[in-house]
């Protein structure tokens, strides 16, 4: 089975490949725009005849969309080019996959929903807080009506990382690292999820697409340990031998962009299939950090 993964220089896009690229019944291709190299094709998402022309070439049963834009202030700061990666672009190319006989797995956020209800089920009517949260959203619906595709949303990702701040879990290293006094939210409940694990949910999905079954609409994964940045930080902490002194918790933080308290997704219509995780959260942790300490 062919598979194409957008955005596969990028945090998740990393490692779905190189897991795609382990299993000997996939063949898995991978594509990025600024960050092309290393084996990566070259493509931009934005451009309707080179995404054509890669589709007729590869021509893939599936395409991973892991490209975008995911960071909630990023977002906020150049709305437009956002708005044209997570919605246009994902519109676009959703049809393109569809016209060319592909479908397309489009990854989106728990932050579709505002967190005052949790858990959330697949079925639960979204309500964004955020910029991001509405544009990732808003490419849901407009890749869901453009063709046989489906959503994986997913929470706070992590994993093996090029360098500390490319993920929101693991700079916080850098917090601890950076001795200056600080508060560190203690409101928000986030369950980090590790991208490695992310990829091996997808491969048992593929593994279930190859022996017959189909999937469609919207699913769920997540890590099932809810905590704050603060105990996100101590842990961390724990993992490292660094010492977290200079942290103190803050239950009233002030965010540049409205976060949700709590989006604790409901990934049970996965887990009734018999996808399961891999490891626990500091197991997960600890591997992540390993090469960083280094």
């Amino acid at each position: 089975m062919n598979i194409l993964v957008t955005g596969a220089s990028g945090l998740l896009g990393r490692s779905v490949l190189a897991r795609l690229q382990r299993d000997a019944r996939l063949q898995a291709t991978g594509c990025a725009f600024s960050r092309a190299g290393d084996g990566l094709l070259a493509l931009d998402l934005n451009d309707r005849n080179a995404v054509n022309s890669a589709l007729d070439t590869l021509r893939p049963r599936l395409v991973i969309h892991c490209a975008a834009e995911r960071w909630p202030d990023r977002c906020a700061q150049a709305p437009e080019r956002s708005w044209q990666l997570n919605v246009a672009a994902s519109e676009a190319l959703a049809r393109q996959c569809e016209a060319a006989g592909a479908q397309l797995a489009y990854i989106s956020t728990d932050y579709v929903f505002d967190g005052n209800a949790p858990p959330y089920a697949v079925d639960n009517t979204p309500n964004p807080l955020n910029f991001y949260g509405r544009s990732k959203l808003a490419g849901e619906r407009a890749v869901l009506g453009s063709g046989d595709h489906w959503v994986l949303r997913l929470p706070l990702l992590f994993g093996p990382a090029q360098y500390p701040g490319e993920s929101g879990v693991t700079g916080l290293l850098e917090t601890l690292q950076n001795r200056t006094p600080q508060a560190v939210d203690y409101w928000a409940i986030r369950f980090p999820t590790c991208v490695e694990e992310v990829a091996d949910v997808l491969a048992q999905i593929l593994s279930r697409v190859l022996d017959g079954a189909t999937f469609h609409g919207i699913y769920h994964w997540s890590g099932d340990s809810g905590c704050t940045r603060y105990e996100l930080a101590q842990k961390i902490a724990d993992i490292t031998g660094l010492d977290s002194g200079h942290l103190h918790p803050d239950s009233a933080p002030r965010f540049e962009q409205p976060r949700p308290r709590n989006c604790q997704l409901d990934k049970s219509r996965l887990t009734s299939l018999g996808i399961r995780g891999q490891d626990t959260l500091e197991r997960q942790l600890a591997r992540a950090l390993a090469p960083l300490c280094a």
